[in-house]
């Protein structure tokens, strides 16, 4: 059953009172000592005339002060109200608010400034809360269709009367579903990992030519299966960066243009050191892709349409570009339907 949701009461703007305090009490202490030197001069002179002579001044002293005091409150008046709005709509962000701007008229100067960051502030904070929803819907979608999957094999698993053939078919689904959910887990938790890192440190030099060449090692046995042939033109190249960071690169590649490559296709892996970069390009003789999907093809959870299997999640490439955005580096991918793509890699290397 759904809660009423109780508003809470902001705690009321004290800033434009206690400017208003302050005004007034300067106004008090300017007419005292007004009044304060008129009787010390009259105390002082004896002279009813002289009394009267000093008197001008004084009085020209005092409505001078108070037309000062008036003076501060009208400038005041231009800080205090946007002042206000800004504190009215912090105390809105504090409460989760993320949608609430201040208006920035009669804003001068610095207060000005303080609210254009603030509404800056806002809009990335919104942007960031609108982001980690999307995720969460979409994670909980993509997470939810392995598990009703598993679930309904798994109850078809409790009839007794499947042949052989049937239950052998039935157990293999489960445990391909069941390895997806895994693989996405893993992928999430990298993906959150790489999203909160911003300064890659643990760097080393190695060889990333035997780096390239390991990765393809690795993924033998899932190009064997497909009849696959795995070309490679390395150039020579001493990287420094974190290696085990910069692996998971080349292994989304890899994986990826295995999955895209119809049985008895071809991949390509190419690796160039050019001046202050090194650059590397994953080639396949896949399905390829149209404009579209090359647009969205780095989003999260994205898979491309027809998809050849149900192993991947959509998450591989978005590892690949924050990897490579860590790295200090560019991916960029080249595709056209039915021919193939080219995911090509270009990261900074010290000379």
């Amino acid at each position: 059953m759904a809660r009423n949701k109780v508003k809470k009461e902001k705690p009321p703007v004290r800033l434009l009172g206690t400017m208003f305090l302050l005004v007034l009490g300067l106004v008090a202490v300017y007419v005292g000592m007004a009044l304060g030197i008129f009787t010390l001069v009259q105390r002082l002179v004896h002279l009813e005339d002289a009394s009267y002579t000093l008197l001008w001044p004084i009085l020209i002293l005092s409505v001078s002060a108070i037309l000062g005091v008036l003076l501060a409150i009208f400038i005041f008046r231009g800080y205090l109200a946007p002042l206000s709005r800004l504190m009215q709509a912090t105390q809105s962000v504090a409460e989760g608010d993320y949608t609430v701007r201040v208006d920035m008229r009669g804003a001068r100067g610095e207060v000005a400034e303080y609210i254009r960051s603030f509404n800056k502030m806002a809009e990335e904070l919104s942007s960031v809360a609108l982001l980690r929803m999307d995720f969460v819907n979409t994670f909980s979608h993509e997470f939810k269709t392995p598990l009703i999957s598993i679930r309904g094999f798994a109850k078809l698993l409790q009839n007794d009367d499947l042949t052989p053939e049937q239950r052998r078919t039935y157990t293999d689904t489960v445990v391909q579903q069941s390895e997806r959910l895994a693989a996405m887990s893993t992928h999430v938790l990298e993906l959150a990992r790489y999203e909160n890192t911003e300064i890659v440190s643990d760097k080393t030099l190695y060889s990333l030519d035997e780096q390239l060449r390991r990765c393809v090692r690795q993924q033998e046995r899932e190009w064997l299966k497909k009849s696959l042939t795995v070309e490679g033109d390395l150039d020579p190249v001493d990287y420094y960066g974190n290696e085990e960071l910069v692996e998971h690169i080349w292994s989304n590649l890899l994986s990826n243009a295995i999955r895209f490559t119809p049985a008895g296709g071809q991949i390509t892996v190419v690796l160039r050191r050019g001046e202050g970069e090194v650059t590397v390009s994953v080639s396949d003789t896949g399905i390829g892709m149209d404009e579209e999907t090359q647009r969205h093809i780095f989003d999260r959870f994205y898979r491309a349409a027809p998809y050849p299997d149900d192993r991947g999640n959509g998450l591989g490439l978005s590892i690949v570009r924050r990897v490579v955005t860590l790295c200090g580096g560019r991916v960029t991918v080249f595709s056209r339907p039915g021919n193939g793509s080219t995911f090509t890699v270009t990261l900074p290397a010290e000379e």
